[in-house]
């Protein structure tokens, strides 16, 4: 019996022992970290995330990034059960195909190295059995694309992707640059995936229009299309209204900038001009918004210099640019939304241009909605804003259906979009052709 006694008090010791020395080593390798200089690593490295979950620092990208997509896209397709249905223009329906379709395009975007590819072998993939279409509105990074939609890409990234289509059969993704080239690349989705996305899905039967038309041969053409939308009318914006008050607000905090910084007034007071010192915000009370920065200094960050690089500091610069156009929508009121339209990096500055959607549906004007400079220290140099407010009209307009709008195509209109133009002070939808970038 004395024995066993003292057996389990032995345990006892030994297993103090072990846990002091643990505890030991974590109190060593926590003063190894306290002496390096962490604040230089990036926000993805491990040593990083150790220090940060040990001391509280995950204060900068980690916490800041949200993970939300800048853009929807503005048509989807999946094929089910031998027939190809889509989705396009119109938010709801959207965003109801994608969360359909996301993990179909999670694994296929998790694949190899994109190479060149031709016309006539997207357009056999295309007859070859199931396929998946995915399309936004302008050009975005594919490894954009790849994060928003929980997958990965790193080579070849950097590439503007427009249209993206998983053929199953095929086992390839092909992705159309801005440019009008065609690269494609070796994906494979789990065939229990597939078929649990078209189960869920729903959409308008539609064809792809192959080598029989100008367009492109990934170009819908729905069935029995009728896309009937109401002219806009433009309505007034008062960003120092009562009703905007509480908007300007929180539009002043995004830029950096409180209710009590100082500013001066212009145009007998339509303009409001925020000054701190470093950054100077010109605020229209009709909507337009312009910030700068005063040399290398900025009262707004996407990140801290060092805190995260390559394509980590692409998504903080997204995240801080659409954290900010939400804080712009509100303030002003609008019933429209933001979508990333184009990203253009030029040695060390990033541009992030933006469109405004109406219901979906893009509206354009003669300028950008949306332009934010960043360098690649994190610090927002830029940003120009064009805030507007849109009234449905009861008059509604039919758009020409894109079968007949294919069929009239011209050798140099390879694609098409339906948007929003002003005519005469009206917002009138229409189908346009796009030219291919020569």
């Amino acid at each position: 019996m004395k024995g066993a006694q003292r057996s389990v008090k032995n345990t006892a010791k030994n297993i103090s022992l072990v846990t002091l020395v643990l505890l030991l080593a974590v109190l060593c390798a926590a003063n190894w970290l306290i002496g390096m200089n962490i604040a230089q690593m990036p926000a993805d490295n491990l040593l990083r995330r150790v220090y940060d979950q040990l001391f509280g620092g995950a204060v900068g990208y980690e916490l800041r990034s949200s993970g939300v997509a800048a853009a929807e896209p503005s048509q989807l397709a999946l094929t089910v059960d031998g027939q190809l249905y889509g989705v396009q223009y119109n938010l709801t329906d959207v965003e109801a195909g994608l969360a359909a379709v996301q993990p179909v395009w999670s694994q296929a975007l998790s694949g190899g190295a994109l190479e060149e590819a031709g016309e006539e072998e997207l357009e056999a993939a295309l007859l070859s059995g199931d396929c998946a279409l995915l399309r936004y509105h302008g050009s975005i990074p594919l490894s954009v694309i790849a994060g928003w939609m929980g997958g990965s890409w790193e080579n070849g990234g950097s590439l503007g992707a427009e249209t993206l289509v998983y053929s199953a059969d095929a086992g390839r993704l092909f992705v159309r640059a801005s440019d009008g080239s065609l690269y494609a690349a070796p994906a494979q989705v789990g065939e229990n995936t597939f078929s649990a996305a078209q189960e869920s899905f729903r959409g308008m039967l539609c064809a792809f229009a192959g080598g029989d038309y100008a367009v492109y041969p990934e170009t819908l053409l729905f069935d029995s299309e009728r896309l009937s939308l109401p002219l806009l009318e433009e309505g007034a914006v008062d960003l120092f209204g009562t009703q905007g008050s509480a908007g300007l607000e929180g539009l002043l905090q995004a830029f950096g900038f409180t209710a009590y910084t100082d500013f001066y007034t212009e145009q007998n007071g339509e303009i409001r001009v925020f000054v701190d010192n470093s950054s100077t915000l010109r605020v229209g009370a009709g909507g337009l918004l312009q910030y700068a920065s005063a040399g290398g200094d900025s009262s707004v960050r996407a990140y801290e210099e060092g805190e995260v690089r390559g394509q980590s500091a692409l998504e903080a610069q997204l995240d801080c640019a659409r954290l900010i156009l939400d804080e712009a929508l509100r303030a002003g009121e609008t019933d429209t939304h933001a979508a990333l339209y184009a990203v253009q990096q030029d040695g060390e500055e990033t541009t992030l241009v933006f469109m405004q959607l109406y219901g979906g549906v893009p509206v354009l004007g003669d300028s950008d909605f949306a332009t934010f400079r960043f360098a690649d220290n994190g610090t927002l140099t830029s940003a120009t804003i064009r805030l507007q407010r849109f009234v449905a009209s009861e008059t509604r307009r039919t758009v020409l259906p894109a079968r007949q709008a294919a069929a009239s195509a011209m050798a140099e209109e390879r694609s098409m979009m339906v948007a929003y133009r002003a005519e005469d002070g009206t917002y009138i939808p229409a189908r346009f052709y796009l030219q291919q970038e020569s």
